[in-house]
């Protein structure tokens, strides 16, 4: 038996006019209409985009910045027309878009609160009634007879909230709530959305965060470039939204990597020198692209310009120029190359699972004359000369016990 459907769209679509200059009067209007001239491009902030979003769900909308995902929020909210399409709802709809939308900045947090009421639809009686929990919540019991313009965003904000989650709806439109507010704010408003899914109410959820996606969301709309890329399961949903990111930061990587290569910042005496290195995927692909969790691969070609009686080979992580997250080094391994002489060539292969946790690393790679730990000679250091980027989600951990290095 099929559910009642709470919001249909249908085939909808939004354009804006973006206006290249501003028109200079009636007489220049005439005449670019005259030669045909147009003084805007036409965006497509949706492109025929269908769903349906059934009674009591809730379900997440997510998607990268300038997607069309905040467009689409405020079209269901009525706040926008679609140009093509149209967009049905069964119940009282109330979005949480741009909280504190109604509030006079120069009446008090208290005169606010009933203003804001009103506008929700409830009487002063009612207002009465709810305002101690309200303020409360709100955590501005000191505050409530100050003017509202000298209230913080954050203060702001939080009195929105309390006052808006006091509607009788059936239906919830929130975009990005839970990113405003300090740490405990965010934590009751947790706590609301829980009580609301618990009793039922259909709430729509645009959102960055894919632990809230995780937490929340019975079924997700991925929005891309406007269009609508997938709806369904949380988890793959997710899954897509990373290899949107990732992909888009991998590209950029790449092209910051290459117009890097001559300008990599290196030290040592020059005994030797890293001529070459490479990173590969788990098939073998090169790339500046590794996934958490599984193997990858790297290779180093070193020459020799002198004697070196104990080469040593390292290779470092970071998250920040500073910060060493996790590396592997020859010497550290006990692992021996032998003497090298003028002339002589040497090929490092390393090999592992990458640890890391989804983000964009620092890579650091050197060759030295180690006697040991404490005495050595920087031969090549190649001072965070790459950006590798992780894709997936494993916590941060050590390579050194699973890593290898081979000599050719």
């Amino acid at each position: 038996m099929s559910k009642e459907v709470a919001i249909g769209v249908d085939h909808v679509s939004k354009d804006f006019k973006l206006p290249h200059e501003k028109q200079s009067g009636l007489k220049q209007t005439i005449l670019n209409f005259h030669f045909g001239k147009q003084n805007f491009e036409m965006q497509h902030a949706l492109r025929d985009v269908s769903f349906d979003i059934e009674k009591g769900e809730f379900f997440g909308i997510v998607g990268r910045n300038g997607s069309g995902k905040s467009t689409l929020l405020k079209i269901l909210a009525h706040i926008y027309q679609p140009t093509k399409g149209k967009v049905s709802v069964k119940g009282k709809l109330v979005p949480f878009i741009e909280l504190g939308v109604g509030f006079n900045m120069e009446l008090t947090g208290r005169d606010n609160v009933y203003l804001n009421g009103a506008l929700l639809g409830f009487s002063y009686k009612e207002m009465a009634a709810m305002y101690d929990t309200i303020v409360e919540f709100a955590e501005l019991e000191q505050f409530m007879d100050q003017k509202l313009k000298n209230y913080s965003s954050g203060m702001q904000v939080r009195l929105a909230f309390s006052i808006a989650i006091r509607a009788q709806s059936d239906i919830l439109l929130i975009d990005e709530v839970l990113a405003v507010g300090d740490a405990n704010f965010q934590k009751k408003s947790i706590e609301v959305f829980d009580e609301l899914k618990r009793a039922g109410r259909t709430i729509v959820f645009v959102t960055h965060s894919m632990d809230y996606v995780r937490e929340f969301c019975d079924r997700v709309a991925v929005i891309d470039d406007s269009k609508l890329l997938y709806i369904g399961d949380p988890e793959k949903a997710i899954d897509i939204y990373n290899k949107l990111n990732f992909d888009r930061d991998s590209v950029r990587t790449e092209a910051e990597n290459e117009k890097k290569k001559d300008a990599v910042e290196r030290f040592g005496n020059g005994n030797a020198r890293i001529e070459t290195y490479k990173f590969f995927d788990k098939n073998g692909k090169e790339t500046a692209k590794l996934a958490a969790g599984e193997p990858f691969s790297a290779e180093l070609d070193i020459a020799f310009h002198d004697e070196v009686k104990n080469p040593a080979v390292g290779v470092m992580f970071r998250k920040n120029p500073l910060e060493n997250l996790f590396g592997i080094n020859s010497l550290y391994n006990g692992q021996s190359f032998g003497a090298k002489h003028k002339g002589d060539k040497l090929k490092i292969k390393l090999s592992g699972v990458m640890p890391l946790a989804a983000g964009t690393y620092l890579v650091s790679m050197s060759v030295s004359d180690a006697r040991s730990a404490s005495n050595y000679t920087e031969l090549d250091n190649l001072n965070n000369a790459l950006k590798i980027n992780v894709e997936g989600g494993l916590a941060w951990g050590l390579i050194a016990s699973t890593a290898k290095m081979e000599a050719e």
